[in-house]
């Protein structure tokens, strides 16, 4: 339960402090907000990256079982959209290009390895 908690509280304080010390606008429809990841499921890290998306899914269960994320007094929701860096730097690049450009996600959470960023 303390583990829990302390996963709750510190994505919570991420998504806050995303939020609050941002010039741009979190992707948000309805009352979700939307990140994003590249991440290895594919490749050399893929057993690494399932593993780290695997933590990131039950990070954002558990604070949204839990009502979300409050900000400025509403409760947003966390939704993932992830891709496929298949462990490899310039397909993290693309992806995160992809992301940003096309998907107009403003958060990412990190990869696996610090070898495909």
């Amino acid at each position: 339960m303390l583990m829990r908690n302390h996963i709750k509280a510190g994505m919570s304080v991420l998504a806050a402090a995303m939020l609050a010390f941002s010039n741009a606008q979190a992707k948000v429809e309805g009352d979700t907000i939307i990140l994003g990841s590249a991440i290895s499921f594919t490749g050399k890290y893929s057993t690494n990256g399932i593993h780290a998306k695997n933590g990131y899914d039950l990070a954002v269960k558990m604070i949204n079982d839990d009502g979300g994320v409050m900000i400025d007094g509403k409760s947003y929701k966390l939704e993932v959209k992830y891709y496929d860096d298949e462990s490899t730097p310039a397909r993290t690049a693309q992806l995160l290009e992809r992301l940003i450009n096309q998907d107009g996600v403003k958060y990412m959470l990190g990869p696996y390895s610090s070898a495909t960023t």
